[in-house]
């Protein structure tokens, strides 16, 4: 069988994505599209509840600690609601980026 790898791209949409998916496991039988539909809500919902915490961190705290905290995630690769949450409570958001140091600017160890 020689099947397309699919590809995404950046102008897929959302849209078109989940309804491959859903077509894919349809093809299995109803209930594997059931088990998608279901799995493709619960990471939606999961997804704007951190995105809604995230929000709320604007309400305690200024806007550049926020973006200064964003940045320094962003950083080292650690884009969460958890890890700019615990930037701000350590007030790491304003040390330098270093190498050297961990997200929350704790230094290495070699």
């Amino acid at each position: 069988m020689n099947r397309k790898k699919s590809v995404l791209t950046m102008d897929t949409s959302v849209k078109a994505l989940k309804d491959r998916l859903w077509y894919r496991a349809a093809c299995s039988g109803p209930y594997a599209g059931a088990v998608v539909e279901g799995i493709w809500v619960s990471y939606l919902l999961d997804g704007l509840e951190h995105c809604q915490r995230f929000l709320r961190l604007a309400d305690t705290h200024s806007k550049c600690r926020l973006e200064n905290a964003c940045r320094r995630a962003l950083f080292y690769g650690q884009a969460d609601y958890r890890t700019v949450k615990r930037i701000l409570h350590k007030g790491a958001e304003m040390l330098p980026l270093d190498q050297k140091t961990d997200v929350w600017g704790e230094e290495w160890i070699f």
